[in-house]
């Protein structure tokens, strides 16, 4: 029996580790595109008014696919799904080293935006499920810390790749990053596929029914309320952010880039904490450390609005970094908790297209806003997001407070 239940942990060991690695791939991919997809456009001649398109196509297909296919996937056809994913990513990425024109980039965009639905919230849905329920909050502490450390890990990269080769080298180490996810997805297919066996007779999920039980999810929809208005002022404070200390401090475009990878740093540091956490069992009121991850974002922004010195905008900066690290991976314990299984792709897929969302709302509420104002003024009030996000969380938070008073005055039993 021993033997046995040795040999079921390390099955299930590989396949969290498979997940790491591909969530570390993917998530790399996605942000260097992101960042990156601008900058190529523009050395293809494209005039600077048409760059913001390659933001806007990217964003709208990854959308539009979340919801009009992702959501409705079935559990057990997620590894075909994926598969399906990296393979439709390879392309992109060789697509966009293959165009010549505007017209050909944006099509490869399209693709690489089909990719992100078809891959990244199905991730987070495997690690959910494959996690065996007293391993779960560890596990998606894990996965939160390989999104994380791809963040700081592929900027790194890329920027030794450009000291040695032109823009497109950035996109042929991305080309590398995707064959490595299309071989561990491909060679470990039919692991995936057995771990969900007992998920193949589960029936077509219908997303408006989906949608109407997860609106009826009080959990669920204050976790998702939380994390799209923190991503408003996210997105909104890196698209502007280092434009702001570029104009205020009259930083050089090096020391901008240094700037804006320490908030991922911060970031990355803030995850290492909520998996000590989470190891020493000290995450049970979830609700509360939202709520006070919340106002620490606001009060950074506050900082970053007032700024006197470049010392106090980095304080600002960093403390943003905190719900930063919180918020997604405290998002994904409760919806893995609190979710059926068969509404866990629906529920994950939706809870992530708060990033598109924010993406694309955010940046232009900010824009509205200093364009009748300062940049001062603007991250004061996108902060204010922050606190109305607190107040979701206030009567949840009284709730775990009533609870752990309640079982710290329990008799211990003997």
């Amino acid at each position: 029996m021993r033997r046995f239940s040795r040999t079921a942990w390390s099955q299930g060991s590989i396949v969290i580790y498979l997940i790491l690695i591909l969530t570390f791939m993917a998530r790399a991919i996605s942000s260097m595109m992101q960042a990156n997809n601008p900058l190529y456009a523009h050395s293809l001649g494209v005039r600077l008014a048409e760059v913001g398109l390659t933001t806007s196509v990217y964003a709208v297909v990854t959308m539009v696919v979340r919801f009009g296919y992702s959501a409705r996937v079935r559990l057990h056809d997620v590894p075909r799904v994926m598969t399906i994913g990296f393979v439709l990513l390879t392309l992109a990425i060789a697509g966009v080293l293959w165009s010549h024109t505007f017209v050909e980039f944006l099509i490869a965009i399209a693709l690489a935006g089909v990719s992100t639905a078809l891959i990244m919230p199905h991730l987070l849905s495997l690690m959910g499920a494959l996690s065996p329920a007293e391993e779960r909050e560890k596990n998606l502490s894990y996965y939160s810390l390989a999104l994380s450390t791809s963040l700081v890990v592929a900027p790194v990269l890329g920027t030794l790749v450009l000291t040695h080769f032109r823009l497109g080298g950035i996109y042929g180490l991305l080309l590398v990053f995707a064959l490595i996810g299309l071989f561990v997805m491909g060679s470990n297919f039919k692991r995936f596929q057995d771990r969900l066996a007992k998920d193949a007779k589960a029936p077509a999920l219908k997303l408006r029914h989906a949608l109407s039980d997860l609106s009826h999810n009080g959990v669920y929809t204050r976790s998702f309320a939380a994390l799209f208005l923190f991503n408003l002022s996210f997105a909104a404070a890196m698209s502007y952010g280092g434009l702001d200390i570029k104009d205020r401090f009259h930083l050089p475009y090096s020391l901008v880039e240094l700037v804006l990878t320490s908030f991922f740093v911060a970031s990355l540091l803030g995850r290492l904490v909520v998996s000590r956490a989470v190891h020493h069992k000290r995450l049970e009121r979830k609700a509360t450390w939202m709520f006070w991850s919340l106002g620490i974002g606001g009060v950074g922004l506050g900082l970053m609005g007032w700024a006197p010195s470049l010392l106090v905008f980095l304080v600002g900066f960093w403390l943003l970094a905190w719900p930063h690290a919180v918020l997604f991976p405290l998002v994904s314990m409760r919806i893995a908790s609190s979710v059926e299984r068969p509404l866990l792709v629906a529920a994950n897929t939706v809870a992530q297209s708060s990033f598109d969302l924010s993406g694309t709302f955010g940046p232009l509420v900010l824009s509205v806003i200093i364009s009748h104002a300062n940049m001062g003024w603007g991250f004061w009030l996108i902060g204010v997001f922050q606190f109305v996000g607190m107040a979701i969380f206030v009567a949840e938070m009284r709730q775990e407070l009533l609870h752990h008073r309640q079982v710290g005055q329990r008799p211990m039993a003997g």
